[in-house]
């Protein structure tokens, strides 16, 4: 059988997860796989590279306490030799065997798009429903005049070697190139790390980065920024690097065995994207917020897609991706805080915003940065490593975390927890009263909220002068919003009035008068600020216009949604959280803003948390209102005809009866009701 519900292109992690979850959700599935199952990750990557740090860490601990013996050497020499070994155990359990008996056809070979529902593999052509792209991410290349192929090495075959090299020359200061510059010289090699950038560890913490150094440069390693290699002759390369002074370049050799290119990661990009109508960039496949690709029966996630390129982000999009197929499209797939951790001796965790993102995002006015050193750490202190460092960035006053930067024992562990409180607004306040076992590393993020609370209080008064200075207009008018709602509810509790006794009292006073349809208008204008029901009103409208109501209640609305609109886009500035004001709906607004509100209003959505709503997310005012004006005709001819067909004595005095309805009106409304709720499903499909 060549026909499936399901392709996945790729056995990494991402694309393992995918034909997993699919299958067990009864769908018939084909793996297919270019090279071998486990993807990078098993064979090339996060695996073997943690092995190989394991390993290093071990042999440099214990020839510290006991000097080099003839062991210690043997078990040196057997780095690479033990680094096989773990990744055979693990592939072990990634066997095409394996997945078979779990219902999975698997194919090795190369994945070939031919149409946008079929693809190739050696000749044989398989048809699918959906499909997944996961093929991953492959070293970036460079061009260094000179180098010789036997000497080039990347992590596709870096673990593939038999002995450490004694000098290596690693190009490129990014995890991968820190990992493996740490674990050979850990190992015993002679390194040097070379970066074009202007600083060691750039993307860590400025607090962070002295002290990775010091850890590097302790082992002996040599490190060169703003440099590059410029030629190799033999086994001696030739950089230029900016001098000490900053003020001229200057030349260096290196000697080196092999060199380590370790300088990014370029996307796997099958054949045949364009005849599957599949886009693609320099930097990976096109997808839109559902990992959806310009062909929306294909969706493509991890490296080949993703800016982050982390196992981790590669499984939690396909489980997503997963929920989001068998739910029809229901289940949205959202952005999650993404920690990265480095695994170098000492560890660098981080998640979230750095400092200077949380600046240009909230203003420095606004945030606050607490440094909580491991010497505070009681086990910090037991285990005799006090060097690392915590940095939370959190908003003043709240205590809501935005970001988290961690070097010492464990930060890997640790950052999981900042990650869980990024997640679910678990503020500093809340972590400073949450119990941590004692004496556990865990016990520094406490103490961070204690770092939190203690500036918080010295910085007080200048907060709160700042928020209600900034914030004063919207305090008046908040007031004045309250006091109004307080002034209407004592009015009805003095006179012991319900709301529908209330909304009929308001509706005899305002036809008793000749401006009976401008009061009525004016009265729905400012129902957002008074919290009438829009429905009753638009009822009501019917019960005493009649079908003139219509007019109306359009005026009237469309008045009122673009007061509750104007009322969200002031306060949207500071409106936190905004990607889950309207759920699933934001990125379509977004993306589409006219043919969502028309949605929204014709499935009969919450008429002011949508207007609200969309003044906080900014949505284009012009398509917002044109969409309100024709999305809201349905709706507001179906209530008004449910009014207009009951006899107005009859309401007031005994309520909604079925002697108090007219059935020609219930009929019409039930007829455009059913109209409004068939134009919404096209919309919604189309």
């Amino acid at each position: 059988m060549n026909n499936y519900d399901a392709v996945v292109v790729g056995a990494g992690s991402g694309g393992l997860t995918s034909a997993v979850g699919l299958k067990k959700l009864g769908k018939s599935v084909l793996l297919i796989e270019s090279q071998h199952l486990g993807g990078e990750c098993t064979n090339s990557g996060c695996i073997p590279s943690k092995a190989l740090l394991h390993h290093a860490k071990e042999y440099h601990t214990a020839t510290k306490l006991a000097g080099t013996t003839y062991q210690s050497d043997t078990y040196r020499r057997e780095a690479f030799k033990y680094v096989r070994n773990i990744i055979n155990n693990i592939l072990a359990e990634e066997t095409a065997e394996h997945f078979s008996e779990l219902g999975i056809d698997v194919v090795i070979g190369e994945a070939i798009f031919t149409s946008k529902n079929s693809i190739t593999v050696a000749g044989i052509e398989y048809k699918f429903k959906k499909a997944i792209i996961a093929t991953g991410s492959a070293p970036r290349e460079i061009s260094i005049p000179g180098l010789n192929d036997a000497d080039l090495l990347t992590n596709q075959n870096f673990f593939e070697q038999t002995s450490v090299p004694p000098n290596l020359l690693i190009v490129g200061g990014g995890p991968i190139g820190m990992e493996m510059g740490q674990a050979m010289a850990m190992l015993g090699s002679k390194v040097t790390i070379i970066d074009n950038g202007p600083v060691f560890a750039r993307l860590e913490d400025e607090a962070i980065r002295p002290i990775i150094q010091k850890a590097f440069t302790g082992l002996g390693i040599n490190i060169l920024t703003e440099a590059s290699v410029k030629s190799i002759s033999g086994k001696v390369a030739d950089i230029e690097a900016v001098s000490a002074d900053r003020f001229a370049l200057r030349r260096e050799q290196i000697h080196f065995d092999k060199v380590l290119i370790a300088i990014g990661r370029v996307p796997n990009l099958p054949k045949g994207l364009h005849t599957a109508e599949i886009k693609s960039e320099p930097y990976g496949i096109v997808v839109n917020k559902k990992w959806q690709t310009s062909n929306k029966n294909v969706y493509a996630l991890g490296d080949v897609s993703a800016r982050l390129k982390f196992t981790h982000v590669a499984d939690d999009t396909a489980r997503q991706v997963v929920a989001h197929i068998a739910s029809f499209g229901l289940l949205s797939v959202k952005e999650r805080a993404v920690p990265k951790v480095t695994y170098t001796e000492p560890e660098i965790g981080q998640v979230g915003l750095s400092w200077h993102e949380a600046k240009e995002e909230c203003g420095e006015e606004r945030v606050i940065r607490i440094e909580v050193p491991f010497s505070a750490s009681d086990r910090a202190r037991t285990d005799d490593d006090t060097s690392g460092l915590l940095v939370i960035i959190a908003k003043r006053l709240t205590g809501k975390i935005l970001g988290a930067h961690i070097i010492g024992p464990r930060a890997g562990e640790l950052i999981s927890t900042l990650t869980l409180s990024i997640e679910n607004n678990i503020s500093l306040y809340r972590l400073r009263s949450t119990i941590f076992a004692y004496p556990t590393y865990s016990l520094i993020l406490k103490k961070a909220g204690d770092y939190f609370l203690a500036k918080q209080l010295t910085n007080l008064k200048s907060d709160l002068l700042y928020f209600f200075k900034k914030n004063a207009p919207k305090i008046i008018i908040l007031g004045l919003w309250l006091w109004g709602l307080l002034s209407l509810y004592s009015y009805q509790q003095t006179f012991g009035l319900t709301a529908s006794e209330l909304s009929i009292k308001l509706f005899k006073t305002i036809t008793a008068t000749a401006w009976a349809p401008a009061l009525y208008i004016l009265a729905y204008t400012l129902r957002p600020i008074t919290f009438i029901p829009g429905t009753a009103l638009t009822i009501l409208s019917g019960v005493f216009f009649g079908l003139w109501g219509i007019l109306y209640t359009i005026i009237g609305a469309n008045l009122s949604s673009v007061l509750a609109y104007s009322i969200g886009r002031f306060f949207s500035k500071d409106s936190q959280n905004k990607k889950s004001i309207l759920g699933n709906w934001t990125n379509r607004l977004n993306q589409n803003p006219f043919l969502t509100i028309i949605t929204m209003r014709l499935i009969f959505m919450p008429f002011d948390v949508v207007n609200y709503g969309a003044g906080l997310l900014r949505v284009r005012f012009l398509p917002y209102l044109t969409a309100t004006f024709v999305g809201t005709l349905l709706g507001i001819a179906t209530f008004v005809a449910i009014g207009a067909s009951l006899s107005v004595e009859e309401f007031i005095k005994n309520g909604i009866t079925t002697e108090a309805i007219d059935s020609k009106f219930l009929l019409l409304s039930l007829a455009i009701f059913i109209t409004s709720i068939i134009i919404s499903k096209f919309l919604k499909k189309n």
